[in-house]
């Protein structure tokens, strides 16, 4: 008996449930041909579509897997974001490296500063930054890379 309640209860709130649906398809914003974000007026005068400096350390760290994981939605996008100034190696590559809330793994972005040549211009190793470019593809041979071109630290 108490299996047969039970089991009614689930299904009468499965039902209300559906009701509550609206008739209109929704897509979700990964799967069409680019997430929507509102361009934002900086207090600088700049536009910028997706603000990670206002984000806390869980969603900034969140939304650069997202990023990374579909770059697509994001190319053309003006970003803005704060972490740490890392080099690669041969210091051809400079990135903006975001740790997530433990401090335990990292994501980074790729960037290049407007008018600027490795070291000067560039920020010290290790030291904290903002960046703010805009989102774009490149290739290497036949390989996708992302970075955000027209950089300028803020």
């Amino acid at each position: 008996m108490m299996k047969k309640t039970v089991c009614i209860i689930f299904s009468l709130l499965f039902v209300c449930s559906l009701c509550s649906c609206g008739s209109e398809k929704t897509q979700p914003a990964s799967a069409g041909s680019g997430a929507e974000y509102q361009t934002v007026p900086l207090s600088d005068g700049s536009d910028v579509d997706l603000d990670l400096t206002a984000l806390s350390s869980t969603m900034i760290y969140s939304e650069v897997y997202n990023i990374m994981s579909t770059p697509g939605d994001y190319i053309g996008k003006t970003i803005k974001m704060n972490g740490v100034f890392a080099t690669d190696d041969n210091e051809n590559y400079y990135f903006c490296i975001i740790k997530d809330a433990t401090a335990c793994c990292q994501q980074g972005i790729e960037f290049i500063l407007n008018g600027a040549q490795y070291p000067d211009g560039y920020p010290s190793l290790g030291s904290d930054i903002t960046v703010l470019g805009t989102f774009e593809q490149y290739y290497e041979g036949d390989q996708p890379y992302y970075h955000l071109i027209d950089a300028t630290l803020c």
